[in-house]
């Protein structure tokens, strides 16, 4: 992947032992203009082997073609040189499992053959990812796999009730299910790897596997199935790539694990023990990649602060200990409600940092996005994107994997799975320790004006502003129904915001889909919508609750 480039007074020369030396050397020229060429040599080599990304397509929203080819051309122009698209359910043609697809909802087989050309074209390897542990919910709803649950009757976790997501390991019909769903899939990339995922069983150990996992622990338990898996795998010679999140917390089964396995360790908060976890790897000799995050999940607007650490620790512990590279993720939990514009700025970031980290990489970022990405002129949408992203700072503390407006949002929702007389109750005891005084309701609300105008003087084109926009102001509306909970506010105030919000409702909805089908198939569009829509029953039932008060 090294080249040289050589500029003389009247030529350019171009040194390089392989097409994609050749093809990087182009992406640095094509980013200077005449201005910036001097006479001179550059001699350019990536600090780590593999600079990923991996765009969750399987939480409502399946982007377009035209999407994707849009991140192939943004990963290209900053030298990455691998790709997973996240499938879980049914967002992948799978030929066996016709009957379970959904018009507008999956990426067919050819449209995965078109990705990987184009993505191949511009050395980037596109990597078949498919889940076959957790995160099973959608097959484990159907009649024909619901005795394969591992808990049928779901599971109560994060102050909710949960429906069945991991299957049963002890049970062979599992293994014989991800055996035809890994038939349908691997045989159609051309990759050498293949991410078999087995993050987050929840119910492991649970459920049906109690007894099992009692004697064995839960540790070999998972390995004894990723084991059987891996041997499947395998048969496609296929380099299996897994996530580290359950084998991480059990060292008496890591020497289990097998020695052409590539183990994922991620993180998406500044806290997460990246170098301790990494070294734990090196020492025990296994191959390893870290996977930072966006961030822009569970947000709406990003977590700008605790993306970069992430991506900072990542980075600097998988060079130090010899790790193959990082695999920037970008999740789309809870209806996949943020929008591309939103995860750019931190795929950018992991690129230039992932590929040569010069030490002021975040100084690089903002002209790099306002030139090359958003072409903006005005040199403001980088600003925006990056300063909105941190607008969780001005909430009442920290919290991990979220923000404090999102989880107003999901609370709400939930606790409309609550008995009637519960909900609101319910809702007021998750948020007790949320809630927003009025300065600093004021505060953000002012922040997030400055930001949404500042979007609007930018030169970047009307949908990249109409996404931030619209963002903004869903993260106002829910800081409104905050500052509710808070009866040191005079009550007109709470009614008078509840009622904006509710009068915000057709906007929400009708802009949702203008925006997602921008860039993103029909799929789940309906199912993201209905969130809101029971946001808004929720909230008319907390109006009537300060009515009643």
């Amino acid at each position: 992947q090294a080249y040289e480039i050589h500029v003389q007074e009247h030529a350019i020369d171009i040194l390089a032992n392989s097409e994609v030396g050749f093809f990087y050397a182009v992406q640095s020229l094509k980013q200077m203009n005449g201005s910036q060429i001097r006479c001179g040599s550059v001699a350019d080599e990536p600090d780590l082997e593999v600079r990923g990304f991996m765009l969750d397509i399987s939480r409502n929203k399946v982007p377009t073609l035209d999407t994707i080819y849009e991140v192939i051309d943004i990963m290209a122009s900053i030298k990455m040189n691998h790709l997973q698209l996240y499938v879980e359910g049914f967002s992948f043609e799978y030929k066996s499992f016709s009957q379970y697809l959904e018009n507008e909802s999956y990426i067919t087989v050819e449209e995965y053959k078109q990705i990987e050309a184009y993505a191949n074209k511009r050395y980037i390897d596109l990597v078949p990812n498919q889940n076959g542990f957790g995160h099973m919910a959608d097959w484990l709803a159907q009649d024909e796999f619901k005795d394969l649950a591992e808990s049928p009757d779901g599971i109560f976790l994060w102050g909710t009730k949960r429906k069945p997501s991991t299957l049963d390991p002890s049970d062979p019909r599992s293994l014989e299910l991800i055996k035809i769903m890994y038939e349908d899939m691997i045989p159609h990339a051309n990759s050498k790897f293949f991410n078999m995922n087995f993050d987050e069983p929840f119910e492991l150990g649970k459920g049906k596997s109690k007894d099992i996992c009692e004697k064995k622990g839960v540790g070999q338990v998972y390995m004894d199935y990723t084991k059987k898996a891996y041997d499947v795998i395998k048969t496609y010679n296929k380099t299996p790539m897994i996530w580290g999140d359950v084998l991480i917390n059990h060292d008496d089964v890591l020497d289990q694990i097998p020695k052409d396995m590539i183990f994922i360790d991620w993180g998406y908060d500044a806290g997460y023990p990246f170098q301790k976890n990494l070294l734990t790897l090196k020492e025990a000799g296994i191959p390893f990649m870290a996977a930072p995050g966006t961030s822009s999940w569970c947000s709406f607007l990003g977590r700008t602060d605790d993306a970069i650490k992430t991506v900072d620790e990542a980075v600097t512990y998988t060079r130090q200990y010899g790790g193959l590279g990082i695999l920037m993720t970008d999740w789309g939990d809870f209806g996949h409600l943020q929008f591309l514009s939103t995860t750019i700025p931190m795929l950018v970031y992991s690129g230039l940092k992932s590929y040569r980290d010069s030490g002021d990489t975040f100084k690089q970022l903002q002209p790099y996005l306002n030139r090359y990405v958003f072409k903006d002129d005005a040199n403001l949408i980088a600003h925006v994107l990056l300063d909105a992203g941190n607008y969780y700072h001005y909430e009442r503390g920290y919290v991990g994997n979220g923000t404090h407006a999102f989880h107003c949002f999901m609370w709400a929702i939930n606790a409309l799975k609550e008995a009637d007389d519960d909900q609101l109750n319910y809702f007021k005891e998750k948020m007790k320790d949320k809630v927003l005084s009025y300065d600093q309701f004021m505060h953000l609300t002012y922040f997030l004006t400055l930001k949404s105008r500042q979007a609007s003087d930018s030169k970047a084109s009307n949908l990249v502003k109409a996404e931030i926009e619209h963002s903004i102001k869903f993260v106002q509306a829910l800081l409104k129904v905050n500052l509710s909970l808070n009866e040191a506010v005079n009550k007109s105030i709470r009614e008078q915001n509840l009622n904006e919000v509710l009068a915000l409702e057709t906007h929400f909805l009708e802009e949702l889909s203008r925006l997602w089908l921008a860039r993103n198939k029909q799929s789940g569009l309906k199912k993201s919508q209905d969130l809101i829509v029971k946001f808004m029953r929720f909230t008319k039932k907390l109006l009537g609750g300060i009515y009643e008060a």
